[in-house]
């Protein structure tokens, strides 16, 4: 369980890992990285490496601008390591100052990506004080026993509009820090940005903190109030303990007071960092389950869109009701309800169409011709193509377009459709003959008086099969109503008993499947391009996170 739980930590504290949830909009960050790999550092350390008896303790100095938290570092080393300018944000990246004895290992470690990954190692072995580089940890070696078992690291500054990303560096390290000394100048005693911000965070992944009250000008004395205002307001931020550097004056480097010194040496000799792992994979596993719920949401919102989808594309054969796209306007005023019910229609329909004939409108024959020529039904079934089509698309743009799962964040990702390819004189032709046959066959079996109730049925069933989906083994209600309305019993028998009939059927579900088919092809390769915002049940991130979103292991 440990190598398992090990390996886990491992890939959770992978830079590639943090760009994959990234690109998903995951809120997985740079320092939720760093606790994991902090932690698997500890585990490792004391485990697998055969390191038990190595005990290694890191401090961090953390500060605003010009707070003097590079002059506490040189003069707790007593050495000019880090730059000291008199602008602010002179020191750009980590500078570690480490013991020689402990040098050797710490270049092993940080080379096997074990301490610091992402930071390449920098050995600095001259005199010339460094101001550090961005994304390297420069090593300062010193044989000094008071730091035997530690490593003291000056960092960026954390206020400074200049120091916005390497702020930010230092704000992702802290999960690395066993102890943390804050360093505050007069201007910023009571600065939200330092304690609020650095001190106040820094406690979910638990290195003790002790903060430095800088003098920086001026030469009086504090009074008690003063001070214990002070040591109440470190306190209430959740620091350890606290001191006050006086003000050193002169110009130039000006190194804090011995006494200064000799407390904050003490206070890292007695700092204990064996609680800290705990810390640290107990902040992991909050996190782990908050990214965790959150990709549950994300995936229940895209499998609720596919099932969306999925019932698009079953009804799509269905839903556009067009069941007299096959009639003229003649054939509809013929099938239609006035016909049979209205008093004096058909003479009404003709004084209709003789005024249609004074007035010069072209158009309107009167004629009634169930027989349409293959061109003619071509055109029908290309439009009706391009218009189910056009329609079944429109309504899955609409359903993903305003799914829960696609945010602003995805760009102008927008579904591409292509209309599938159609040969319609040839669908046409093969339903032409379908049907020709069909009547001859069904006009030698009925009974005389259901010749006339099939050649008024019958346009109505062929467009209720072709465009209402009801090439199934019963007929579409329209037809069915429309051949009991005008008498003719024996149709619907002679419609199920008929071998040209079924072949016609197989013709329209072959005509349905297409656009079903095409449909459902290209949305999969819509969806495939669709911005990923989750991770699937099979993506080995998934297990990590899952793993460590449990309980204490």
């Amino acid at each position: 369980m440990g190598s398992r739980s090990d390996g886990h930590l491992a890939l959770l504290a992978d830079q590639a890992m943090l760009a994959t949830l990234a690109g998903m909009g995951l809120d997985w960050t740079e320092l939720d990285r760093n606790v994991a790999a902090a932690a698997r550092f500890k585990r490792v350390v004391g485990g697998s490496h055969g390191l038990q008896s190595v005990v290694l303790k890191i401090v961090g100095l953390v500060g605003g601008a010009s707070s003097g938290k590079s002059t506490l570092f040189n003069s707790l080393l007593g050495w000019e390591v880090s730059r000291i300018s008199g602008h602010a944000h002179e020191t750009l990246g980590p500078i570690a100052a480490v013991h020689s004895e402990r040098a050797g290992q710490f270049a092993k470690w940080m080379d096997e990506r074990l301490l610091l990954p992402g930071f390449a190692l920098v050995q600095e072995h001259g005199e010339t004080a460094t101001c550090g580089a961005l994304g390297s940890v420069v090593v300062f070696r010193h044989d000094l026993q008071s730091f035997g078992d530690a490593v003291v690291i000056d960092l960026p500054d954390v206020t400074s509009k200049m120091a916005d990303d390497e702020g930010a560096v230092t704000r992702n390290l802290l999960p690395w820090f066993d102890g943390l000394l804050v360093v505050v100048d007069e201007e910023r005693w009571f600065d939200a940005a330092v304690f609020d911000e650095t001190v106040a965070f820094a406690r979910n992944v638990g290195p003790r903190c002790w903060v430095v009250f800088n003098r920086t000008e001026g030469n009086e004395e504090l009074t008690a109030a003063h001070r214990e205002r002070l040591a109440e307001h470190a306190t209430a931020r959740h620091a350890e303990d606290s001191c006050i550097s006086p003000f050193q004056p002169g110009s130039g480097y000006r190194p804090m007071a011995a006494e200064t010194c000799q407390r904050i040496k003490s206070w890292i000799t007695s700092l204990d960092s064996g609680d800290r792992q705990a810390d640290l994979e107990r902040h992991l596993r909050r996190r782990c389950g908050e990214l965790l719920r959150e990709n549950v949401g994300r995936s229940e919102a895209f499998d609720e869109l596919g099932r969306r989808i999925d019932k698009e594309l079953a009804g799509v054969s269905e839903r556009t009701r067009l069941s007299t796209d096959l009639l003229t306007t003649e054939e509809r005023l013929l099938l239609g309800l006035g016909h049979r019910f209205v008093p004096f229609f058909d003479l009404i329909q003709g004084v209709r169409r003789q005024m249609d004939r004074f007035r010069g409108r072209s158009g309107v024959t009167g004629d009634v011709d169930f027989d349409k020529s293959v061109d003619g039904m071509a055109e029908v079934l290309r439009h009706n193509l391009e218009h189910r089509f056009r329609r079944a698309t429109d309504t899955i743009d609409r359903v993903i377009l305003n799914s829960t799962y696609l945010v602003p964040e995805c760009g102008d990702w927008r579904p591409q459709w292509r209309t599938p390819s159609f040969e319609e004189r040839d669908w046409a032709m093969r339903i032409r003959e379908h049907l020709d046959t069909w009547k001859a066959e069904t006009a030698r079996q009925s009974r005389r008086g259901d010749v006339a109730a099939l050649a008024v049925g019958m346009p109505l069933l062929v467009a209720d099969l072709l465009f209402l989906g009801g090439a199934g083994l019963t007929l579409g209600w329209t037809a069915a109503w429309a051949a009991g309305f005008l008498g003719g019993k024996g149709l619907v028998r002679a419609f199920e008993g008929s071998p040209a009939f079924t072949a016609y059927q197989t013709t329209v579900r072959a005509y349905q499947a297409l656009i079903r088919e095409s449909l459902s092809e290209q949305c999969q390769a819509n969806l495939s391009l669709l911005p990923r915002r989750h991770l699937s049940m099979s993506d080995p991130i998934l297990e990590s996170i899952m793993h460590w979103s449990g309980p204490v292991r």
